[in-house]
């Protein structure tokens, strides 16, 4: 569950470098059936995340994939059918936790307990 609060992150920054701000972006199209019923879910957003990786330049599309691979490998086999409230919140952890880590500057991720340089930030 946790993995796959993760993954919609990645994929939803993913959509964002490829589109820019679409409004009704992939979050907030399915982020109630992800973190319900991930196993009916993600099979359509990752394959729609093909087409986002093809609009991106070389490095960024590779980082990009990378990211997805990292985070479907500790997936296992297969998404969860479904998530019960428990699971629900693990979801939500994952998805604000690899949220938050895409949005630190890469050079400055071994100091990422400071939340101070953040309060503009509020979309």
């Amino acid at each position: 569950a946790y993995h796959c609060g993760r993954l919609l992150a990645v994929l939803a920054k993913l959509q964002q470098a490829a589109l820019g701000d679409v409004g009704a972006g992939v979050v907030q199209r399915f982020y109630a059936a992800a973190s319900t019923a991930p196993g009916l879910t993600f099979g359509r957003l990752v394959g729609n995340s093909r087409n986002h990786l093809g609009k991106l330049e070389g490095g960024l599309s590779y980082w990009y994939e990378q990211q997805i691979a990292e985070v479907m490998k500790k997936l296992g086999d297969q998404f969860p059918r479904t998530l019960n409230l428990e699971g629900q919140g693990l979801f939500a952890l994952g998805y604000y936790q690899q949220l938050a880590a895409l949005r630190t500057p890469k050079k400055d991720s071994s100091n990422s307990n400071s939340n101070s340089n953040t309060e503009g930030e509020s979309k």
